[in-house]
């Protein structure tokens, strides 16, 4: 499976971090109302770079252990580092395909973020979820109703900025809106007690408000390969997104994130 269709290396992980760095309250909070607890044994799928790979270690302490799993080598190498640095050792990260997850009753927790929505097949990746879960076990997922986006002023570039990277996903048989789905995909799994709430930041300074342009350049070379742009509205586009964003009048949002919980039924 390589169907991620952001752009990876070293400019895709500092995305990664601003990002993570962005949602941390917000998914942290997320993390511990579910009550999970100490000694869990977890699974990150589509961990990226770590960071909720560490929370989830400090959550259910030395006792329990937390392993990241995701399909981009250069996320396992930096979240290793990271994770070595922050002295955290209930936890391990391992190169792997979701697609190819076969273990059966192991984990009391599965946690996801950003990856259903850049899949072909996200159903199937939940069925080996659920396979994957001890009877009782609980799933989370945080994943993007990109159509939530909104800026104020509005802006032409920034509304089509969020169309060309729906329809780059949508060509590629992936879905930016899938927060919108999660619910009735958990419960036709075979999901139960499927709960979520909304969660969406918003930024008038700060590196959060980076996202728009970020993101931008992180699919840029897609759009201009599928023909959606050329390469010159490419550069024009993202230079109208970073001067929107240097204003000081603007205020620019992230996608609203979709945060649901389900359990697999005892």
């Amino acid at each position: 499976m390589i169907e991620y269709t952001l752009q990876g290396g070293d400019e895709g992980a500092n995305r990664l971090d601003i990002l993570s760095n962005t949602l941390q309250l917000s998914t942290e909070n997320f993390l511990k109302t579910l009550g999970i607890h100490e000694g869990a044994n977890c699974l990150d799928l589509g961990c990226g770079t770590g960071s909720v790979t560490c929370i989830i270690a400090k959550i259910i302490g030395n006792r329990g252990n937390v392993l990241g799993l995701d399909i981009n080598e250069k996320n396992i190498q930096l979240a290793v580092e990271s994770a070595k640095a922050k002295a955290i050792k209930n936890v391990n990260f391992k190169y792997f395909d979701a697609y190819l997850l076969r273990e059966k009753f192991v984990y009391d927790v599965i946690y996801s973020r950003f990856l259903l929505s850049h899949l072909t097949n996200p159903k199937k990746v939940l069925q080996n979820t659920l396979d994957a879960l001890k009877p009782g076990g609980l799933i989370l997922i945080e994943d993007t109703d990109f159509a939530g986006h909104f800026s104020n002023p509005k802006s032409d570039d920034f509304n089509h900025y969020i169309n060309l990277y729906e329809r780059l996903l949508r060509t590629r048989r992936a879905d930016a809106n899938i927060g919108q789905k999660l619910v009735w995909l958990l419960n036709e799994v075979g999901f139960t007690e499927v709960k979520f709430q909304i969660s969406q930041p918003v930024h008038i300074s700060g590196k959060g408000k980076l996202m728009a342009e970020i993101t931008f350049k992180a699919v840029s070379e897609s759009l201009v390969e599928e023909g959606f742009i050329t390469e010159s509205e490419a550069i024009r586009i993202y230079s109208s997104l970073v001067q929107f964003r240097k204003r000081g009048d603007t205020m620019m949002s992230l996608p609203r994130i979709f945060q649901v919980s389900a359990k697999k039924a005892f």
